[in-house]
């Protein structure tokens, strides 16, 4: 079908291989779910994972998508206009032992675009793992082109995988040597390894792979691999109740850093960092809902962020927050 064919729908979602292992899934005309089994979850950042949205569809098929074979490249604006005395506050508040880290975001204003363009954009040099267009029933909508796991579930196996880190495609060699990259995902490694002890057995959560590179058409990602046996009861919905809202989004201490980021950031992120989940049978997926754009009043707001640390210049972090544009406006050129 025709991307295009769904901007007249009331409600939907469509998600990416990531969720179902198919090119695309589509649910039309979602429903609040009635029982205890919902089919699709969400959460924007400023939820609690426990009062999730939990929704039915009328119908639910593979399909595949006719992207628009020629997406016109954006005009994005950088809304950033006090970020170096914001990074500055979140290094005072590290020297002070407050916080280790915070995750900073600020938002691209997009030029007036429709859903199917922005996700033809996100699409063009190949469909990212957790792509999603979601028009909810309340009429809010959201595209991403998220490349995190937040977690998954198989029977009672559990795993997340936290990413930070970020470099242009052609610094591989810097991001492997990286220090301060390194340290920031060890830092989020071990803050979710304490939210997943909420819901797993003693004993069973381990890190199974400490630092890994994932390449994406316009950056180069770190993230670890973190795994356990959810104890007797407990199901992805608790789950997520846990590690909601995602350390790799907020920082660390999370409560500490999530006081920060409500002082400092003028607006709520929304869907933006938020979480999208597909529950089927024994398998649960959650995306972490970065590189997401989300409708407003004034257009689409696309939000970019990185993990502020002691060490953090703000020129490098800003320069960070350029590359993960590349997911709207690289992903248009040849």
């Amino acid at each position: 079908m025709k991307l295009a064919e769904l901007e007249d729908q009331p409600s939907f979602a469509l998600l990416g291989p990531g969720f179902g292992g198919s090119p695309f899934l589509l649910l039309r005309d979602l429903r609040p779910a009635s029982g205890a089994d919902p089919l699709l979850v969400f959460a924007r950042f400023e939820d609690a994972g426990a009062g999730a949205l939990k929704l039915a569809a009328a119908t639910v098929r593979p399909c595949a998508i006719d992207l628009d074979d020629n997406p016109q490249p954006l005009d994005l604006v950088l809304a950033a206009p006090d970020y170096a005395s914001q990074v500055g506050q979140i290094r005072e508040a590290i020297a002070c032992g407050d916080v280790y880290q915070v995750c900073l975001t600020v938002r691209a204003l997009v030029e007036q675009a429709r859903g199917a363009e922005l996700l033809s954009l996100m699409c063009r040099r190949g469909v990212p793992r957790f792509a999603a267009w979601v028009r909810l029933p309340d009429g809010s909508e959201f595209v991403s082109a998220s490349p995190e796991l937040l977690f998954e579930t198989d029977g009672r196996q559990v795993h997340a995988e936290p990413m930070k880190g970020t470099a242009s495609p052609s610094s591989s060699g810097v991001l492997e040597a990286s220090e301060k990259d390194r340290a920031e995902l060890a830092m989020i490694t071990d803050l979710v390894r304490n939210d997943l002890a909420q819901v797993c057995r003693q004993k069973t959560i381990r890190v199974a792979n400490q630092r890994r590179v994932l390449k994406l058409p316009y950056a180069l990602q770190t993230v670890s691999d973190i795994v356990g046996v959810l104890d007797d009861g407990k199901t992805a919905l608790d789950v997520l109740a846990a590690l909601h809202p995602g350390g790799s989004v907020t920082g660390a201490p999370k409560q500490a850093a999530l006081a920060m980021i409500g002082q400092l950031e003028p607006d709520l992120r929304g869907a933006y960092c938020g979480a999208l989940g597909l529950l089927t049978g024994e398998r649960a997926v959650f995306s972490l809902l970065i590189r997401t754009a989300s409708r407003s009043a004034q257009g689409w707001v696309y939000g970019v962020g990185s993990g502020i640390v002691y060490d953090s210049d703000p020129q490098a972090e800003l320069e960070e927050l350029r590359v993960k544009l590349g997911a709207l406006i690289a992903s248009s050129a040849e």
